[in-house]
């Protein structure tokens, strides 16, 4: 992982661990409002290639009503550089899990185990509708996807990669 001063200025700003935090954090709670079986710590490296890649959002449907499963067989080019972009961002995920846990806002327990401590919603000044908004919406309907789409190893397999 590059040093701030190394990285491209996009990059610093956009991949930052507090904006790719809010991510996993809203992919997360959303998650655990649908179910009560544990978010898995492999998972945690499928949220940001899927939902910051703005090709991949501009094609999920306009509610969580359908399927992850059934949504990748009718769209199945969002796979299509895929496993490359989530090998790409496995740094940056790294470093918002980081992040995430200096907080105390996340917890990873010895079975792989994730937990998000309870918080207030805090509302995006400006941000409520655009790119922003979109991320955070489509991060909390992967949570919703995750939450029914069966076990890691079946997530990983649709979405075309190996944990």
């Amino acid at each position: 992982m590059k040093t701030w001063y190394e990285r491209p200025e996009e990059i610093a700003n956009l991949l930052n661990p507090a904006f790719c935090g809010e991510v996993i954090r809203r992919c997360i709670t959303k998650y655990y409002q649908n179910t009560s079986v544990p978010f898995q710590y492999p998972l945690l490296y499928l949220i940001l290639p899927i939902v910051l890649h703005k090709a991949t959002r501009g094609e999920f449907p306009s509610s969580s009503r359908k399927q992850m499963h059934a949504w990748l067989q009718e769209n199945q080019h969002v796979r299509i550089g895929f496993a490359i972009r989530a090998k790409e961002l496995v740094p940056i995920t790294k470093e918002s899990i980081a992040f995430l846990m200096q907080l105390d806002s996340l917890i990873i327990d010895g079975n792989g185990s994730i937990q998000v401590r309870k918080y207030r919603k805090v509302k995006l000044e400006g941000h409520t509708d655009g790119e922003i908004a979109d991320i955070m919406n489509k991060a909390e309907m992967i949570g919703k996807w995750f939450s029914s789409a069966g076990t890691v190893p079946t997530i990983y397999t649709m979405w075309g990669v190996k944990p």
